[in-house]
């Protein structure tokens, strides 16, 4: 074992964090890093193990650079570009275009699609100067005066990584830094704190770029600088890239964060600025979005899951990556953490395993998405039972384990209480009266109509249609009075809504024909003895 992988190896250790030093955790890590320098101990020095020792003379810089060497087989990049029907590459920009219907239209027409290149391992592509470059230019702007209060474990996380995700690696760092890092000097912005900082830069970067959705399927996901530049108009995910490495760039700790909705559906990125010694709180900001606080609003702002894509594995995800029956999708990429409970109320929730199940290494905690139940955090069996952190609360539930590459689930549904109780929707509740209210136009001349909108699950976990003929209600302005509607009261009275009515069990799970998600779950009115929803 050459000297530079004993260093790798012992740092490893040593920077392994106190909590986690589990007698488990810490034969995982020294395997996976046995492994890795075992592989190396006979073949060629890589671009890493150059690096770290060329810095025999920089104690802090070597061990950046064995921080960035620890994690170097799991990162690899993909070419995009757009290609004509024979696989050659093209020119065609899409801002010739009103739309991005319109440049998709025309590039169907020509047979023209965006291709995606094989990934390419950073290990066998990146040079020692590369990375001597970016390590010296982030620790040049890490020694800035903005940056003071920032610690080297923050600088390592936050500051020093060359990608985000699997963009193709180019020369970025010293690019962004160029251009915008002398605008913090020039606006005397030098002593400000990291949120006026990050503001700041912020209004510079829409100089650039600005979000759309205008070019949606082809600036998706990690572009390189000049390539969102170039478009200049991207969505969520392109915009955030930009963001994070014009900021790593200048020295200002971020990363990038996509968040998953709970009422939207929809998943949308931001750069988080972490919590450090200069910045209290954590808060998140977009291209087009206000500051938002992290850990405020935790309810009303809630997401179900929220990543952090970071240049560090993730060991749990990792500890599942030799395991073929896993859907591989929900594991890629490795490098990203869950930080879920920044954004939303979260327990540990531990739960009983069946017999025929306890041979599964993990179980997996499923919520209910477009119709079909998917997975949303793994949990590890141990012995008898189950854990799966960062749970939030009002979320659909079921448990589900991995099957031929699928995911099949088991068990009850249930959910978290706003105080961490897990609460069953199993129908045992006693029966109530329930009321929803359809709303229609004033001048609805159907007096009953069939509602069929609405969905339940019975006992035995499988959809049941609610079906009821629904009155038609009016309301007269001057009286404030509601009742049955006949065309005979139209004047001083006004349809309002059918008044869809139905007896069921408390704890039955309300679904919407209209939205692919849970709408929520019958309960009782401790004053009027009626059922009402509430929503999820």
């Amino acid at each position: 074992m050459t000297k530079d992988k004993l260093y790798i190896f012992f740092w490893a250790i040593k920077s392994f964090d106190m909590k986690h030093r589990t007698f488990y955790n810490i034969c995982i890590i020294i395997s996976f890093l046995l492994g890795f320098m075992s592989l190396g101990a006979c073949s060629t020095p890589t671009a890493y193990d150059q690096v770290v020792e060329s810095y025999a003379h920089d104690s802090l810089k070597r061990e950046a650079a064995v921080y960035l060497a620890t994690y170097s087989k799991f990162h690899y990049g993909v070419a995009r570009n757009i290609v004509d029907a024979n696989g050659q590459f093209s020119n065609l920009s899409p801002m010739m275009f009103a739309s991005d219907s319109v440049y998709r239209a025309y590039m169907d027409s020509l047979h023209y699609y965006l291709k995606k290149g094989k990934p390419v391992l950073d290990e066998d592509t990146i040079t020692e100067a590369y990375l001597k470059k970016n390590i010296d230019l982030a620790f040049d702007s890490w020694r800035k005066p903005w940056a003071k209060g920032v610690s080297f474990a923050d600088f390592c996380r936050y500051i020093l990584p060359y990608r985000n995700g699997d963009e193709e690696l180019t020369e970025w760092r010293d690019y962004l830094k160029q251009k915008y890092e002398h605008l913090i000097t020039d606006s005397m912005m030098e002593n400000a704190n990291t949120k006026d900082l990050a503001e700041f830069m912020m209004r510079q970067i829409r100089k650039h770029v600005k979000y759309s959705t205008r070019f949606n399927s082809i600036t998706k996901g990690f572009l390189t600088p000049k390539e969102a530049e170039k478009i200049g108009y991207l969505e969520c995910q392109a915009c955030a890239n930009y963001a994070t490495m014009v900021m790593r760039a200048c020295g200002i700790p971020c990363e990038l964060i996509e968040i998953h909705w709970r009422f939207t559906e929809v998943p949308h990125s931001s750069v988080m600025f972490p919590k450090t010694a200069s910045n209290p709180k954590p808060f998140r900001l977009t291209i087009g979005d206000e500051l938002t606080y992290m850990g405020e609003a935790k309810d009303t702002m809630a997401s179900y899951r929220t990543w952090a894509y970071q240049y560090e594995v993730n060991k749990d995800l990792l500890r599942l990556v030799e395991d073929e029956n896993v859907p591989k999708s929900y594991l890629k990429p490795l490098c990203r953490t869950d930080v879920t409970s920044l954004m939303s109320t979260t327990y540990s929730i531990r739960l009983a395993v069946p017999d025929s199940l306890k041979d599964k290494p993990e179980l997996f905690l499923c919520r209910f998405h477009e119709w079909k139940w998917y997975p949303i955090r793994e949990g590890f069996v141990d012995g008898d039972s189950v854990e799966f952190k960062h749970a939030t609360i009002r979320q659909l539930y079921r448990l589900g384990y991995a099957v031929d590459g699928e995911v099949k689930t088991f068990g009850c549904l249930f959910t978290l209480l706003g105080n961490g109780k897990i609460q069953k929707y199993d129908q045992t509740g006693e029966n109530v009266h329930f009321k929803i209210a359809y709303s229609c136009d004033s001048t609805e001349t159907l007096l009953t109509r069939n509602i069929t909108t609405t969905f339940c699950w019975d006992k035995a976990n499988k959809w049941k249609a609610v079906v009821r003929q629904a009155p038609l209600w009016g309301f007269n302005k001057t009286t404030g009075e509601y009742k049955l509607f006949e065309e005979s009261m139209r004047g001083p009275f006004i349809p309002v809504f059918h008044l869809y009515e139905v007896d069921l069990p408390m704890w039955t799970a309300f679904y919407s024909k209209e939205l692919p998600r849970p709408v929520g779950f019958i309960c009782r009115d401790p004053n009027t003895g009626e059922g009402y929803m509430m929503q999820f």
